[in-house]
C-alpha cells in the first residue's frame, strides 16, 4: 500500500499543478462590502480576474449586477426602496484590497440629485462615469 499511496499523490500533486491548484480561479465579479449613505450604495467590487480589458464594458455589467441584485456575496436590501446612486471601487483581487488603490471606479448617478430616482425605476435619469470619465449606456 505504501507504493499506491506514493502514487496516489503523485497523482493529485501532478492534477494541482495541471489545473492550476496554485492559481487564483477567474470567475463572476463579486461584492466584498457595501455601506449605504441613505440610499447611496458604496461598494468595494472583486473583479474576479487578472485584468480587465474593456472597462466600460465592465462597468455596464456591475451595474447591471447591481440593478439586478445578482451578486454572489451580497444582497441589497430593497425594504427601503432602490439605490439613488452607486460609487463604486474595483479591484481585481480580495487580496489586492488592503493599501492598495483600485483598478478602476465606476459611478451610476443622476445628473440632478433627487430622493424620487432610482437605477430601477429611472434609468433615463442616471448617467455612467468611468475613471471619472462619462460613457454611453444603454
Amino acid at each position: 500500500m505504501k507504493g499506491a499511496g506514493r502514487i496516489a499523490v503523485l497523482a493529485l500533486l501532478v492534477c494541482c499543478i495541471g489545473s492550476g491548484c496554485s492559481s487564483k480561479k477567474e470567475g463572476e465579479p463579486d461584492l466584498l462590502s457595501s455601506f449605504s449613505m441613505n440610499r447611496d450604495e458604496n461598494l468595494v467590487v472583486i473583479a474576479n480576474r487578472d485584468e480587465i480589458g474593456d472597462k466600460d464594458e465592465f462597468a455596464r455589467l456591475l451595474v447591471r449586477m447591481c440593478k439586478e441584485n445578482s451578486f454572489q456575496s451580497i444582497k441589497f436590501s430593497t425594504d427601503r426602496g432602490y439605490a439613488t446612486s452607486l460609487d463604486m471601487r474595483v479591484y481585481l483581487w480580495r487580496d489586492e484590497v488592503e493599501g492598495n488603490n483600485p483598478v478602476m471606479t465606476v459611478e451610476y448617478k443622476p445628473d440632478e440629485w433627487n430622493p424620487d430616482y432610482d437605477i430601477i425605476n429611472n434609468p433615463e435619469e442616471f448617467r455612467l462615469y468611468v475613471d471619472g470619465e462619462l460613457v454611453e449606456y444603454e
